[in-house]
């Protein structure tokens, strides 16, 4: 293979990313293979934070998430989905519960400021993330709280204020200044937060409503007309609902440094898990934009599904446990032992649903890159190997072919580690970076006992 062949297969590789159908599935790329197998070992603390590593809201999302995972979850082919979004819940309102440990506010390594015109889903993740990077944000909001749709827009029954709350001081403790009742058009515009020094813009500011007319009588000027996509009927009654154009790789607008995200976009509701994944998007364009590198570079991945499970009839089934009721047990009045008792049963419903997981995905897109899970690999030795064939026909995960010397090779998007190779190979040419020959046998037992029929 020439150089220039070989350069492009790099990059076809680094632009690829293999993941389970959950996670594929997931707007805001939440990390489900990896919560589920923290949780199914029972590390609540550990399997939450994994959560917050791609969103800041678990247990908004827990709760009112669409579950576009579930949809896609591996295991419908054999009974019923695992109850992801109940689990995502759960760890939230245990460490809620238990105690949430107050974050420390990240250093601000960035003299740029970031200002964000809106504190629902889109424009509160967009801070969070840039919180993270260093760079010091400030959220203005036209409503006395934060919390935008979530807080104002969907009923108690469905998602209780203070658990809005509890999300959105996480936030703040952060480092992310948020300022309520500011308006924009009224209090503020581009032009004045540009005077404020602010390097660039994110507008999050949900659907929005262009009454030219109306609004220029009140001397509050609406949004640029570089920025939308308005849409008028014949009579020219300003009653449809505006959009802004931005580049649907960077969410940029026609302006340079202005972003925009959610709702405002689609002119209609569509879902806090999308709002959430814009202000990712946003985030890591003001970045690239702050930076002065280029916006579009490295942000266009193709995501591939993939999944070790080859036929399904093979799978055991197991019964899906309800789970609930839920650990809002300080509604309630009970003594502490009741409490404990109540949360006791509750992580165990919890761990019995996790272990459903099929854990179907790569290693190396689950806790491999973490420093949260002991790895193991399998090695082969090209001297040793004679291509006898039995590792290909024992790897329960469709893991090991041969290349084209008749050598066994391993895809190490999909070995598990479980050691079933190293353990039958007659010639004793595989073998496994950390794992003794008795815990070899054990997984191999899990593998070919515990999730086969």
């Amino acid at each position: 293979m020439c150089s220039k062949q070989m350069e492009a297969t790099n990059r076809e590789f680094k632009n690829k990313r293999m993941l389970p159908p959950c996670r594929a599935a997931c707007p805001a790329d939440v990390n489900v293979q990896g919560y589920i197998a923290l949780l199914q070992q029972g590390k609540f603390k550990e399997s939450v934070e994994l959560v917050r590593q791609s969103i800041p809201f678990p247990a908004i999302c827990g709760r009112v998430c669409y579950s576009p995972c579930e949809d896609a979850c591996a295991r419908k082919n054999v009974d019923e989905p695992v109850s992801i979004r109940d689990l995502k819940w759960i760890i939230a309102d245990i460490e809620r519960e238990e105690g949430r440990v107050k974050p420390e506010p990240v250093p601000k390594t960035h003299s740029e400021k970031v200002a964000i015109v809106g504190a629902g889903p889109a424009g509160l993740t967009a801070a969070y993330e840039l919180a993270k990077l260093g760079y010091p944000v400030t959220v203005f909001e036209a409503m006395p709280k934060p919390g935008g749709t979530m807080l104002y827009f969907i009923p108690d029954s469905r998602l209780r204020k203070d658990v809005v709350a509890n999300e959105v001081a996480y936030i703040q403790d952060l480092g992310v200044e948020i300022k309520t009742d500011v308006l924009f058009g009224r209090d503020l515009s581009l032009d004045s937060l540009r005077n404020d020094g602010y390097e660039a813009v994110f507008l999050a500011i949900g659907i929005q409503k262009v009454w030219k007319r109306k609004l220029a009588s009140q001397d509050m000027p609406p949004l640029p007309d570089t920025l939308l996509n308005v849409e008028e009927d014949e009579d020219e009654v300003p009653t449809k609902l505006s959009t802004v154009w931005v580049d649907p790789l960077t969410l940029e607008t026609r302006i340079p440094g202005v972003f925009a995200g959610g709702d405002i976009l689609t002119g209609k509701a569509s879902g806090i898990v999308y709002a959430i994944g814009a202000g990712k998007q946003v985030a890591v364009s003001i970045d690239h934009y702050v930076n002065r590198r280029d916006l579009r570079i490295e942000r266009e991945q193709k995501i591939e599904e993939t999944t070790w499970v080859k036929d399904w009839e093979r799978i055991t089934k197991k019964p899906k446990r309800y789970i609930g009721p839920r650990t809002d047990i300080g509604k309630r009045r009970v003594s502490f032992e009741e409490a404990e008792e109540h949360l006791a049963k509750i992580k165990e419903a919890a761990i019995f649903e996790a272990r459903r997981c099929l854990e179907c995905g790569p290693c190396v897109v689950c806790l491999g890159n973490k420093g949260l899970c002991e790895v193991d690999k399998a090695v082969v030795s090209e001297t040793l190997c004679t291509g006898c064939n039995v590792c290909v026909v024992v790897c329960p995960f469709g893991a090991i072919k041969k290349n084209e010397m008749e050598i066994a090779e391993i895809d190490e998007d999909l070995c598990k580690g479980c050691g079933a190779c190293s353990a039958s190979c007659p010639e004793q040419a595989i073998t496994m970076q950390r794992l003794t020959n008795a815990q070899i046998m054990i997984n191999v037992v899990a593998a070919l006992g515990g999730e086969f029929s």
